[in-house]
C-alpha cells in the first residue's frame, strides 16, 4: 500500500564519487611522473646515437688523411645534421672549449689531427655515457 514511499537506493554518493576522482588523480599524477622520466632516457639516448654518428663521420674522414684541427673535425660532425633533442636546435655538436649546451656532443681534441673523443650532455649539461674514440 505504502509502496510510492520507499526510496531508490540506486546511484553512488557523493563521498563514493569524490573517492573514485581522488583515486584517479593520483593514478593521473604517478603515470605522469613516469612518463616524464622515460622522455629524459629517450633524449639521453638520442644524445648517445648522435656521439656515435659524430664518431663515425669524423672516423670516415680521417680514413682519407688527418683533418686538420678540432673546427674542422666539428665541422664534419655537424655536417650529418643532427638534431638536439633536449632544447630542439640544430646545436647538437660543440668543440670541448665553446659553451656546452644541455643534449649537445663534445668533441675534444687528445692528438691534433689524428685523435678525438666524442661525449653526449644531458639535461643538466653534465658529461655521461661512453668516451667515444675516432683516431687515424
Amino acid at each position: 500500500m505504502f509502496m510510492y514511499l520507499q526510496k531508490n537506493k540506486k546511484g553512488f554518493t557523493l563521498i563514493e564519487l569524490m573517492v573514485v576522482v581522488a583515486i584517479i588523480g593520483i593514478l593521473a599524477l604517478l603515470g605522469l611522473r613516469l612518463y616524464t622520466g622515460q622522455q629524459n632516457k629517450a633524449k639521453e639516448a638520442i644524445v648517445k646515437a648522435n656521439a656515435g654518428t659524430a664518431q663515425t663521420l669524423v672516423q670516415a674522414e680521417m680514413a682519407d688523411g688527418p683533418i686538420s684541427d678540432l673546427a674542422s673535425a666539428v665541422s664534419i660532425a655537424i655536417a650529418g645534421g643532427m638534431h638536439n633533442p633536449f632544447n630542439d636546435s640544430d646545436a647538437a655538436v660543440v668543440a670541448s672549449d665553446d659553451t656546452l649546451v644541455a643534449g649537445a656532443v663534445v668533441v675534444s681534441e687528445v692528438t691534433p689531427g689524428t685523435e678525438y673523443t666524442f661525449q653526449g650532455l644531458d639535461k643538466d649539461g653534465a658529461v655521461f655515457g661512453d668516451i667515444l674514440t675516432a683516431q687515424r
